[in-house]
């Protein structure tokens, strides 16, 4: 140690900030190519985020229409349903009501009560 020469240190220090000088740099550059691979997906969220409630509903609506349809296709085709079956249809016919379903959906299933197949 008594020995270092002003070279010996002055190369120290130049290995040293080279060093973390390369670290920095490749840090940034992961940075950079991280949010470039996140960038659309983020812009996915953001849209998914911003459907509007309406937006949902008309979904939701759609989604509950399909599933009450299936569900009237089978009654009607004599398929046998499960007390719980016919349960989870009853709270899905009562919140495509809320949401503002009333189309052929109603009718069918209008009829179906009235002939006492659900």
């Amino acid at each position: 140690m008594e020995n270092l020469t002003m070279g010996q240190i002055m190369g120290f220090i130049t290995f040293i900030t080279v060093f973390i000088g390369g670290i920095t740099t490749i840090i940034a550059f992961l940075k950079s190519f991280i949010a470039k691979i996140l960038k659309p997906i983020d812009e996915k969220i953001d849209k998914l985020q911003n459907i509007s409630s309406e937006g949902r509903n008309n979904i939701e609506l759609e989604l509950i229409k399909i599933i009450l349809v299936n569900f009237i296709n089978d009654i009607e085709n004599g398929v046998t349903k499960t007390p719980i079956q016919k349960q989870n249809a009853y709270e899905l016919y009562d919140r495509y009501k809320v949401l503002g379903g009333n189309s052929y959906v109603h009718d069918r299933w209008s009829k179906l009560i009235k002939e006492g197949k659900i």
